[in-house]
């Protein structure tokens, strides 16, 4: 497991087209290499991401907890 910490977080820079360190404010978080804005994902890391949660969702709808007596 990565252990991750502030001066490690890195989001995706489009216009960079990697992830990359990032300065951070309330509204908005900017790459620190070319100050466009950035994203928590890449869209193809986003949409895996989907998945993944549907995946779970769709396999936690055919487990129900046992009733208690």
């Amino acid at each position: 497991m990565d252990i991750l910490d502030y001066y490690n977080e890195k989001k995706w820079c489009e216009k960079c087209g990697a992830y990359v360190r990032f300065l951070m404010s309330v509204d908005q978080s900017w790459c620190v290499e070319c100050g466009s804005p950035v994203r928590l994902f890449s869209k193809s890391d986003l949409q895996a991401f989907q998945a993944g949660l549907q995946a779970e969702k769709e396999n936690g709808k055919n487990k129900r907890r046992p009733k208690a007596s």
